[in-house]
């Protein structure tokens, strides 16, 4: 095992969260019963991974209902407020990226602006939608104004698209595929739409191996030569908002993957993401095992420790020796 693994993908949740959930009967929108967090397994895990420091932020559901939105803003605020807490506790351990009160842009902005220079959030977690509006959506040029002033870090998780037929897949739940799909949606609009090269200063990661975007890649390149002149798409450099992206590989990262996300990325846009507690620690271990193993191998050794700490390293502690 490495010396060190700085890990930018695992998450955060609290009882008053589930117990929101619960009382707008969402607790199990996903599909499948949502994990208590711990702070002392987290730490375990983390010893018995050789995880220096984790990076915390909100999976899905996301914590907004229109229905009670002064209750959703301050469960924003509760959550970013207790991340916080975590990190000034255990600085050592623990960072984390601060969730918005979106689709309500003007309480989002507040949030951001809060997180950011006062409780010193790492960056911001999006969903790839909330609750129907997509990143890329022109309303949310206000917040990636700010967002761009700050230099801010943002990661994408994905979440439930909306609306949804229900019966449009029916062979499981939302995760085992809407997410990924949700989630390639969600960055194509980012690129459709110019946000990436306008906005230079925000730095995107993407979760779970890049999603479908090695698959769609080539495709979306193609396209664009074509839409572009016949003015049915905006005109955007695709390949240079391609190369602006970061990418972690939380899930489950087998060789074939992760060979397939450096067909579209660098090696040194690519950092570990453990999906604790999404992903139980035992699995987490197997998991980290393979993916050692895998950066063993004599085509990939030379990235390896790019990949488990020091692409992380060089965005998350730009001045700090650590």
């Amino acid at each position: 095992m490495t010396k060190q693994i700085i890990d930018i993908h695992s998450h955060f949740l609290t009882p008053e969260y589930l117990t929101m959930l619960d009382q707008h009967q969402a607790l199990l929108e996903d599909g499948f019963p949502l994990p208590q967090y711990n702070h002392q397994d987290h730490l375990k895990l983390m010893k018995d991974c050789s995880i220096e420091w984790t990076l915390l932020s909100i999976s899905s559901p996301h914590p907004y209902f229109k229905e009670s939105e002064e209750e959703s803003l301050k469960m924003c605020r509760h959550l970013n407020e207790k991340m916080a807490q975590l990190k000034k506790d255990d600085p050592k351990h623990f960072g984390f990226q601060a969730c918005l009160p979106l689709p309500n842009v003007d309480a989002a902005i507040q949030e951001a602006i809060y997180t950011l220079d006062i409780l010193k959030a790492e960056g911001i977690n999006f969903p790839s939608n909330s609750r129907g509006l997509y990143l890329g959506d022109p309303k949310l040029e206000p917040l990636m104004e700010e967002l761009n002033k700050r230099h801010a870090l943002c990661n994408i998780h994905p979440h439930r698209p909306e609306p949804i037929n229900e019966d449009v897949f029916t062979a499981g739940p939302v995760p085992l595929f809407e997410f990924i799909a949700d989630t390639t949606r969600a960055i194509l609009n980012l690129i459709g739409n110019d946000v990436i090269l306008r906005y230079p200063n925000i730095t995107w990661i993407i979760p779970h191996c890049g999603s479908f975007l090695p698959n769609i890649y080539e495709r979306f390149i193609g396209m664009s030569k074509i839409l572009i002149p016949q003015k049915m798409m905006k005109e955007v450099d695709v390949e240079a908002s391609f190369k602006k992206l970061y990418f972690d590989i939380a899930g489950n990262p087998a060789p074939q993957l992760l060979k397939w996300l450096l067909t579209i990325t660098t090696p040194d846009h690519i950092m570990y993401g453990s999906d604790f507690p999404f992903t139980p620690a035992k699995q987490i271990e197997t998991n980290l095992e393979t993916l050692v193993k895998m950066l063993d191998e004599e085509d990939l050794k030379s990235y390896k420790e790019m990949i488990l700490f020091k692409n992380a390293q060089q965005l998350f502690f730009k001045s700090d020796s650590k």
